[in-house]
């Protein structure tokens, strides 16, 4: 019994070890700190409400107190914004 247990735990440990340093899309941790390039070296940005990289020439901009904010979508600007205003 008890060997199946220290089995078992030794699994789960491997387990979360993989899914720690998988890419995003498996569960991993995405540095959202950083500054990334799509597949044609173009710089991508973070969108500050869903966390979505998008090429800077597609994404919707933004300028809030001297900063600039850059959207994936409208629809994700416009929740940003009705968010923000009413703080």
């Amino acid at each position: 019994m008890t060997v199946k247990f220290v089995i078992l735990l030794l699994v789960f440990y491997l387990l979360f070890r993989f899914f720690k340093k998988a890419p995003p899309k498996l569960g991993g941790k995405q540095n959202r700190g950083s500054v990334q390039t799509s597949a044609k070296g173009e710089e991508l940005v973070e969108d500050p409400l869903c966390h979505t990289y998008v090429p800077i020439s597609n994404a919707l901009k933004w300028e809030v107190d001297g900063k600039t904010l850059y959207f994936c979508s409208r629809q994700c600007l416009e929740k940003y914004k009705s968010a923000h205003e009413k703080t």
